[in-house]
């Protein structure tokens, strides 16, 4: 039986990216006085976007790290029931290692994420008035927080990211959001159905059967009655209709990438070839399983396989490289060339993300041709992405896909191959500075590939419901928004939280 999520609870990024929105800023803040920052808290809340609501103007989202949690009064006792990613950090040095944040790339060399990074608020407005907002946001809570970085985003033509490919085309659906909330996702296609709501949200269930794992207080902690019971009753719910937040920051080397693709073809035409083979798409969105050239009439299809139907696709790679980007970071029925297609996309939807990034600095070229991405001279603009997904279960979902999908030089029978675009290169034993184009009679195979980005900062954050915000700021529930009040579920009745 779908379970309808409580959308007035929860915040709006969870079900959409703002996309009418051109303009963001996010603000890295510090907590400087814990009473103030609280203060500041529970006056957002009203104007915190919730993902019932579709903004036209303006939306404001709040998300916390773990220390920052500690810093506003959470106990480390409740901490503790947080999942353990969250609470050790991405700049955690066993865990950068796994997920291949090395060398530059290694949270020593960040800008920020280190340390001294408490919150983060979102502001999601139009170009003409971010200004505006931004600096309303930034009066209100000058007097809890320090702003270490105030994050500024791009907006670049066709839905397309820096190196000139059209982004966010595979996204994810939650079964259970009223159809008010799902406006602003394209048509689900055919092989896939929406996603239980416990892989996006904590306390439903997720793809396993189970309920996600959700953070918990004792009774005690909460004399104003403003989170839900668990089931048995004997802790409140903290972290139902909140959800994880992954940030990491990487800067993009839009010229070496078009600089390689030159130099290893023979014309302009060649080369955007290449890079469609290195992503999995062409430049405009048109797959290349489906598509020999930029199709604009494919430009926005999702519904495709790779180890097929009744059109047997492309098995060996023939026309999208198994190693492509797009190939690796949702593999749909690939994964499991030994067993069925269906099991492979019953294992990759364990393992999905909603997106929600955006670009930042000035791009390479105003058209996002890639023609003049090609020839354009080398510059020292700082560009790139700010990669957002929400999860919920940071290991499962974002950790795994990093480490295994993208960085690893042994995904699905290949054994020298990181993700052409996206892998920090390593140049040892466990090389994957490779790529490999399969071909008829024999294949092609590209090496000692450059790095074509830099993670330069990251964070885990927890995204908390309304309810929880106001747990966090102290601030008394009004009767229309106490736990469970317009929920079409209530705690008594939901199947055990463990």
């Amino acid at each position: 039986m779908t379970e309808v999520l409580e959308i007035d609870d929860i915040q709006g990024l969870v079900v959409r990216g703002y996309g009418t929105l051109h303009a963001a800023r996010f603000l890295l803040l510090e907590v400087t006085d814990p009473e103030a920052a609280r203060r500041y808290l529970a006056s957002a809340i009203t104007r915190v976007n919730r993902a019932s609501e579709s903004p036209a103007d303006v939306a404001l989202q709040l998300a916390f790290t773990a220390h920052g949690m500690t810093q506003l009064g959470i106990s480390e006792q409740v901490l503790a029931t947080f999942s353990r990613e969250f609470i050790e950090g991405m700049a955690d040095s066993v865990r950068a290692e796994s997920l291949g944040d090395l060398g530059a790339n290694a949270p020593d060399a960040w800008r920020w994420g280190r340390a001294n990074i408490h919150a983060m608020v979102m502001v999601y407005a139009t170009s003409a008035t971010i200004d505006e907002q931004v600096g309303r946001e930034l009066a209100e809570l000058a007097a809890g927080f320090r702003v270490v970085h105030e994050q500024r985003t791009t907006h670049l033509p066709d839905h397309k990211e820096h190196f000139g490919w059209r982004d966010g085309l595979s996204m994810p659906t939650i079964d259970g959001v009223p159809s008010r909330g799902h406006h602003e996702h394209p048509p689900k296609p055919s092989w896939t159905t929406p996603l239980a709501p416990g892989e996006f949200v904590l306390g439903y269930r997720n793809e396993y059967g189970v309920r996600s794992e959700s953070p918990v207080v004792v009774l005690a902690s909460d004399p104003n009655n403003q989170l839900p019971y668990t089931d048995d009753r004997t802790h409140k719910d903290l972290g139902r209709n909140g959800t994880y937040l992954v940030y990491r920051q990487y800067t993009q080397h839009v010229q070496a990438l078009w600089r390689t693709l030159a130099s290893n073809t023979t014309d302009a035409e060649a080369a955007i070839a290449l890079g469609a083979k290195m992503v999995g798409r062409w430049p405009n969105g048109a797959p290349i399983v489906d598509a020999d050239h930029d199709d604009p009439e494919m430009a926005t299809n999702n519904d495709f396989l790779y180890y097929g139907t009744a059109k047997d696709h492309d098995r060996i790679g023939l026309k999208c490289p198994i190693g492509a980007h797009v190939r690796r970071a949702n593999p749909r029925d690939q994964l499991a060339p030994d067993r069925t297609g269906s099991d492979s996309i019953a294992m990759v939807r364990k393992h999905q993300m909603i997106r929600r990034g955006r670009p930042y600095g000035p791009p390479v070229s105003e058209t996002m041709d890639p023609h003049e991405l090609l020839t354009a001279p080398a510059d020292r603009e700082d560009r790139g992405l700010h990669f957002i997904c929400v999860v919920g279960a940071i290991n499962r979902q974002f950790e795994l896909v990093q480490r295994s999908w993208l960085h690893s030089a042994n995904f699905n029978g290949l054994f020298e191959d990181g993700d052409p675009i996206s892998a920090v290169r390593v140049r040892d034993a466990n090389a994957n500075d490779d790529f490999t184009v399969p071909c008829e009679p024999v294949r092609k195979k590209y090496k000692e590939l450059p790095a074509f980005t830099q993670l330069v900062g990251g964070a885990y954050f927890f995204l908390p419901s309304i309810a929880a915000l106001r747990f966090i700021a102290r601030a008394p529930a009004s009767p229309s928004s106490a736990p469970g009040a317009g929920s079409s579920a209530s705690p008594s009745t939901r199947p055990p939280l463990r």
